[in-house]
């Protein structure tokens, strides 16, 4: 529960601010949703959302530069099977080894036309939501437990705070 009030709060946030400087709304929680299903927790959830997100916009940006080079009809396609093989291998590799975060950084990459700065940081972006909504959860859930002495964690919320250290 205190992560989803963290989460819905500073995502309202971003909802707010992220035009003001920009960004791509819809790419922030594409870089908040790579994070938290990187599930592994904290900084290493971070470093993984983080790499894989901008590796898949490095693949994205490959495909739409050499397939605007290639002058023949199927470029497109057969480029996109080529680097979408790299992308599936590169996800075995440490510490890129988490495949969808590439994909969202790629697929983004498409959706906003190729804009690679503004993608970049507005999936960035997204990651630190991410994080920082799993932080202030656990700030917010300490924070219960200290103002509700008597109240026990539950076996599920033992392993949330687990999971998040």
């Amino acid at each position: 529960m205190a992560t989803a009030l963290a989460t819905g709060l500073l995502s309202g946030i971003w909802t707010y601010i992220a035009p003001l400087f920009g960004l791509l709304i819809w790419a922030g929680f594409a870089g908040c949703t790579t994070f938290f299903a990187v599930g592994t927790g904290r900084w290493r959830a971070l470093a993984t959302a983080t790499i894989t997100n901008v590796t898949g916009v490095a693949c994205g940006m490959i495909i739409l530069v050499l397939a605007s080079a290639a002058d023949f009809s199927a470029g497109m396609a057969i480029l996109s099977g080529i680097v979408t093989t790299i992308m599936v291998l590169l996800g075995s590799v440490k510490p890129m080894n988490y495949t969808p975060g590439i994909f969202v950084g790629a697929f983004s990459t498409f959706a906003s036309g190729g804009d690679w700065f503004v993608i970049t940081m507005s999936l960035l972006c997204g990651v630190l939501l991410g994080f920082f909504s799993a932080e202030l959860g656990m700030k917010f859930a300490a924070l219960y437990r200290k103002l509700t002495p008597g109240k026990a964690l539950t076996g599920d919320e033992k392993k949330k705070a687990k999971a998040l250290r």
